[in-house]
């Protein structure tokens, strides 16, 4: 199972799980532009979850690793905001 959600503070959550004999575990990391899959992601922050009875528990779990992690890195908004100063509408 694998998800990419976000952005999170201008970072995109992406996790995976594992089969392992103990149950399931979640990995994750925070990447700055949407992975395809939460597996072949490139970033920052790799995370290792607990093992879980299932595969969402180890996913979620996965996921907020991550976030918590982001909470403690500079946001990256810079691919979500146009370059140059802002534009009065009225």
């Amino acid at each position: 199972m694998h998800r990419v959600s976000g952005p999170y503070r201008g970072y995109f959550v992406a996790a995976y799980t594992v089969d392992t004999n103990d149950g399931f575990v979640g990995y994750g990391r925070a990447c700055a532009s949407r992975p395809r899959a939460g597996w072949q992601a490139d970033g920052q922050g790799d995370i290792i979850s607990s093992a879980y009875p299932t595969e969402l528990q180890a996913l979620v779990a996965a996921e907020h690793k991550v976030r918590m992690e982001v909470d403690h890195m500079p946001p990256s908004w810079e691919p979500f905001t146009a370059p140059g100063p802002l534009v009065d509408s009225r």
